[in-house]
């Protein structure tokens, strides 16, 4: 479990739910890549809702991507696995079907991340299962 990470998130076995604002941040189909981020808050914006943890950008990166139906954001997030299927707010008509999902915490801005740098690397990651 990751530390001082359970307020606005929960990881149990094959489930995450956290209520931070995600979006689709990348795709790539040369790789099969998703990225959907949850990017930290910066001091100098004013937001709806403050984050418990507002210098941390959390990752959800899904591998081997075969298809994706989900909408472009949300105002929170559940995930559930089921075989190679990823559920979203329990909506069974939002899935993204890929290999994996891992779930990486960083200090990132948003220009960083792990396709624009090969060379960073999370603080902390979990992987969904």
């Amino acid at each position: 479990m990751w530390n001082n990470f359970q307020y606005n998130n929960s990881i149990e076995m094959g489930k995450y739910k956290s209520k931070r604002y995600f979006r689709i941040w990348f795709y790539t189909v040369s790789h099969s890549t998703l990225l959907i981020r949850s990017e930290k808050q910066y001091s100098d914006v004013d937001y709806r809702i403050n984050y418990e943890d507002p210098d941390t950008t959390i990752d959800l990166e899904f591998s081997a991507v075969d298809f994706i139906s989900i909408p472009k954001d949300f105002d929170g997030v559940e995930i559930e696995r089921k075989s190679t299927k990823y559920i979203f707010n329990n909506n069974e008509n939002w899935f993204v079907q890929a290999h994996s999902c891992v779930i990486g915490k960083s200090s990132w801005d948003y220009n960083q991340g792990v396709f624009s740098d090969t060379n960073l690397k999370y603080d902390e990651t979990i992987e969904l299962d």
